[in-house]
């Protein structure tokens, strides 16, 4: 069972949650591709001192803009199991890298073109074109560990330090083509291109040097997570059988060719092509997402040829989808009986309440939760359902429990509902605050605290709390407003 994760102090929530955000949308301006020079220097370490015009702190700043913009216009996935599978992926690499101990946050946007990218302080995201060609998990590990590797070595950074470009203009361009590249990567690239003005094609996707240095490291944080590392291997090799038909957003991103495969094969070890290339975990992960992007579920239902544990799985989705509770049910039980995977499980309980058969849904959830008590998956199913039962008390313990493991924003949000439909006014407002703290959105945190010291309901303790967090919280975002 995973241990505790120590409470931060409200500071440095407040630090960790605006790197987050930051980090989050900055995510796509590798992938947008940034006026780099070309240059065949060593590589400096994280936080190397010769980055002295683009600091951390305006890494963090660019950042939060940039997400605010990506969560406004792009399609992000955000299924909590899909998620919750991917981030534990994405850490589990990141331990291994140089930058291990640092915050990483890894999202999906929904985009039909295949990319990948990492941004300053560690926000890296996945188009789910590039999920849904991944064939097994250290294919997408591969990805997933070449951009971690990107974040490690600080290149973002030093992109934007050497541009030349003012960060107005930089970040205009940026966003245009990040956004219009998800859908069209010729004509991102275009954008791109037409806003930086001087620069030479030569000097616009990432240097060489860059791209050799983040397959080492990559191999290496493959093989020290115990995944193999010939799936980084297979995937580009993919890459570039796709590219001989179409355009690939991420070979405009990362140049690849024959000789950068042949070197990828030459630095896996012989030894680490014994580790496992493949989970069931991935598989349900792909499954969950191709379910949830399918415009034609019923074409599940009808198709006899889907078979086996994840066939089924996927038509079991897809009957929930179509309100066929009762069809789910049984490919569910059928399905538990032979595998314990808490994925099925959890599409069990979702499909009774489909059914409308809430308190089986809750049985199915409480037994599993005596499994898995600090998986955020199982903890938010019975959360909404005890929410559909009007459990308000149950749900705020519940959730203040996955608060000693997680410290999320989705669990204040819940936890703030729940309050809200005990009558706890105070303590519902509170929660909305903390909930935007974490996603980084300060002002609105403490609009929402000063709400909450308006309020009657609030015990003496509660409010000096309140105020000392309010204090803080107002410093911080008079910082914040000086450095820009």
């Amino acid at each position: 069972m995973i241990s505790p994760i120590p409470r931060h102090t409200f500071r440095q929530l407040v630090r960790l949650a605006t790197d987050k955000a930051a980090r989050h949308c900055s995510a796509i301006l590798l992938a947008a591709v940034i006026c780099i020079p070309v240059a065949d220097a060593d590589l400096p370490d994280l936080g190397d001192p010769t980055l002295d015009s683009f600091s951390s702190k305006q890494e963090q700043q660019l950042g939060l803009a940039f997400y605010r913009s990506l969560r406004a216009n792009l399609n992000f996935v955000d299924d909590l199991q899909i998620n919750d599978y991917l981030n534990n992926l994405g850490n589990k690499l990141a331990s291994h890298s140089d930058a291990a101990g640092n915050p990483f946050h890894f999202f999906i946007i929904e985009a039909p073109t295949i990319n990948a990218f990492a941004g300053p302080a560690g926000y890296i995201g996945i188009h789910t074109r590039l999920i849904l060609d991944a064939e097994n998990e250290s294919q997408l590990a591969g990805v997933l560990a070449h951009e971690v590797a990107h974040v490690s070595q600080r290149h973002l950074a030093r992109a934007f330090d050497n541009s030349g470009n003012s960060t107005a203009i930089t970040i205009a361009t940026l966003l245009a083509a990040i956004l219009v590249g998800t859908q069209d990567g010729q004509a991102g690239q275009a954008v791109l291109l037409s806003g930086i003005a001087g620069s030479q094609q030569s000097s616009i996707n990432f240097t060489r040097s860059n791209e050799y240095e983040a397959v080492r490291l990559g191999i290496g944080i493959l093989t020290e997570s115990g995944i193999n590392p010939q799936g980084m291997v297979e995937f580009f090799e993919i890459l570039l059988d796709e590219s001989s038909d179409n355009g690939i957003e991420y070979l405009r991103t990362h140049p690849l060719n024959e000789n950068r495969v042949s070197e990828a094969k030459d630095r896996v070890k012989e030894t680490a092509l014994t580790l496992p290339a493949d989970t069931l975990d991935y598989q349900f992960f792909r499954a969950r997402l191709i379910m949830l992007l399918s415009k034609t579920p019923e074409s599940y239902l009808k198709d006899d040829t889907i078979d086996g544990l994840i066939g089924r799985y996927q038509k079991a989705l897809a009957a929930i989808r179509l309100q066929q509770g009762s069809m789910a049910i049984e490919i569910l039980q059928e399905l538990a009986e032979q595998n314990q995977h808490p994925w099925i499980r959890l599409a069990l309980a979702e499909a009774y309440a489909t059914n409308h058969d809430d308190l089986k849904a809750l049985s199915e959830l409480e037994s599993l939760y005596k499994l898995y008590p600090r998986y955020l998956p199982v903890t938010m199913a019975l959360a909404e359902a005890l929410s559909r039962l009007g459990k308000s008390d149950r749900i705020i313990s519940l959730l203040k429990r996955q608060l000693q493991n997680d410290d999320e924003a989705i669990i204040y949000k819940a936890l703030a509902n729940a309050y809200y439909a005990n009558g706890q006014t105070g303590a519902a407002l509170e929660a909305t605050g903390d909930q935007y703290v974490r996603q980084g959105y300060l002002e609105l945190a403490l609009e929402q605290y000063n709400n909450a010291l308006r309020q009657k309901d609030i015990s003496e303790s509660s409010r000096s709390r309140l105020e000392a967090t309010k204090t803080e919280l107002t410093e911080l975002i008079q910082l914040q407003r000086d450095s820009l």
